[in-house]
């Protein structure tokens, strides 16, 4: 595996938007190889003798596989971002504000500030 770059995150832009999402789908499946990795050596490698290693076995297992479940989820968020993206022909802005249903996101701090100010203003002139 490549050595990880680090990466510069700018808004609006389609390199740096690619480049976070091929780093997010590249950690994903680290994550979901190393988690099967962890379930098969506790396979291969444990004797239980009583229950209670049983148990111990069984909870390792299950915490690992919770983690490949959320990896492989990270990488469904990824993939319908993609899609998103190319259904809209690559206008990230369109795809930023059909994700976001219309609430108010990072992007509209602008707007959400001047509200403020204009609230601001409104109650030191009464």
């Amino acid at each position: 595996m490549p050595r990880k770059k680090k990466q510069k995150i700018t808004t609006n832009s389609v390199n740096s938007l690619q480049g976070l999402l091929q780093e997010i789908y590249n950690d994903a499946c680290t994550q979901i190889i190393h988690n099967q990795k962890t379930v098969n050596e506790l396979v291969a490698a444990a004797e239980p003798q009583d229950v209670d290693d049983y148990v111990k076995i069984a909870k390792e297992k299950t915490g690992a596989l919770k983690g490949k479940d959320s990896a492989i989820r990270i990488k469904l968020e990824v993939a319908k971002v993609q899609n998103d993206i190319l259904k809209h022909e690559g206008n990230t802005k369109a795809v930023v504000n059909e994700m976001s249903d219309g609430k108010v996101g990072e992007t509209d701090f602008e707007a959400v500030r001047r509200i403020i100010e204009e609230g601001a203003a409104n109650n030191n002139s009464e």
